[in-house]
């Protein structure tokens, strides 16, 4: 039986590990944490209390299964929380202008809960893999140049937006700064998301809840916030929602994007295969995860049998990436003056339009569209 050691115990390694059990390889994934929640771990570290993330992303579950292989959502009867939930309405707040979008069912947005509780999805992802026989190292770190060149061969690298493994791997990528808070959501908000663009920060900041819990999150890449954007986005977030938390924790030398240069996406580093965040399946304009690191999954797994097929479907899933990423580096070249003008144009439109036109904004979400037409979901 042919081994497959995966580095990452996230999104994109697990799905990849699933799919590669089931297919009978024995697999070992390595995870540096101990325990499976990814961010939600370190943020719950840092504020000496749970906090789980809430991720937005276009996500039709039973597209997605048939291109997995697997099903992505409990069994019909089971009792088990669904990890994600279907967002009847998203609103911006662009520049101190208010915009509601609501979300027919067929828009297929969802808010997925991240962490390490039970109704996660990557607690979902894990169970799957223990049902197969999948092998887990926790608490083994895999970070540095020579950990990583000792490796197998067509061993998985998923890490995440962990910086550690960019630098090791010299992969381009943007540093990322970040102000988050969390804890449980208030009655009638779950799901929710309100996301803001202001001149305090060149990206976005959000308050999102998904199955009852939630964070707030203001977000930047390429330099740190400054002392006005700290003290901003807690006290907006207040005036606009009535949202307020104790404690508000900085994030300075941990995550990137993978951002640096045109030349990613990547699907492989020498000997190994990149997956997730890491091989640049992520939309580098409003950084949605979750889609592109389930595809990806998908992908490095078809990499370990067929490195050639999986580099066509790569492409095919990336294939906007680089308009995308020209259109994140204009907003960030013209910030705030042009940020002020092309988001309230573009979003004023939306709610004139039929909704499930909604993908349109944002066509670099990996694979999203595209899986109808996608042959590697369809057997072999």
């Amino acid at each position: 039986m042919r081994q497959v050691t995966i580095v990452g115990a996230g999104l994109s390694g697990l799905t990849a590990a699933v799919i590669l059990a089931r297919e009978g390889y024995d697999v070992l994934v390595v995870e540096r944490k101990k325990s499976i929640g990814g961010a939600s771990l370190h943020a719950s570290a840092v504020n000496q209390d749970e906090i789980c993330f809430a991720d937005l992303t276009p996500l039709d579950i039973d597209a997605m299964s048939r291109y997995l292989g697997f099903p992505l959502s409990a069994p019909a009867g089971s009792h088990a929380v669904p990890f994600y939930n279907p967002l009847p309405c998203l609103r911006f707040r662009v520049f101190g202008k208010l915009i509601e979008l609501r979300l027919p069912a067929d828009v297929h947005m969802k808010m997925v809960e991240r962490g390490p509780r039970p109704s996660s999805i990557d607690m979902y992802l894990y169970r799957l893999a223990v049902e197969h026989g999948v092998r887990f190292s926790f608490g083994t770190r895999v970070a540095t140049r020579r950990e990583f060149a000792d490796l197998p061969p067509d061993s998985i690298v998923a890490t995440g937006m962990f910086r550690e493994a960019f630098d090791a791997l010299d992969i381009p990528c943007t540093r990322a700064y970040g102000l988050f808070a969390g804890g449980p959501a208030p009655d009638g908000r779950s799901p929710f998301c309100t996301a803001y663009y202001h001149d305090q920060t060149q990206d976005y900041a959000y308050y999102a809840t998904a199955n009852g819990v939630g964070a707030a999150v203001l977000f930047q890449r390429g330099k740190p916030l400054s002392d006005a954007a700290v003290e901003w986005f807690p006290r907006q977030l207040l005036e606009d929602e009535g949202l307020a938390f104790a404690h508000w924790h900085l994030v300075e030398d941990l995550a990137s994007t993978p951002t640096g240069a045109l030349s990613n996406p990547r699907l492989s580093c020498g000997r190994l295969i990149l997956a997730g965040t890491l091989a640049g399946m992520q939309d580098p304009s409003m950084v949605l995860g979750v889609h592109g690191a389930l595809v990806s999954g998908r992908i490095a797994a078809l990499a370990v049998r067929n490195r050639e097929k999986a580099a066509e479907e790569f492409r095919r899933m990336n294939r906007w990436w680089k308009l995308a990423y020209l259109t994140r580096r204009l907003l960030w070249a013209t910030h705030p003056w042009g940020p002020r003008r092309i988001i309230p144009a573009v979003l004023g439109i939306l709610p004139r339009v039929d909704q499930r036109l909604l993908w349109l904004l944002n066509p670099a979400v990996p694979g999203w569209m595209r899986l109808p037409e996608s042959e590697a979901g369809r057997g072999r």
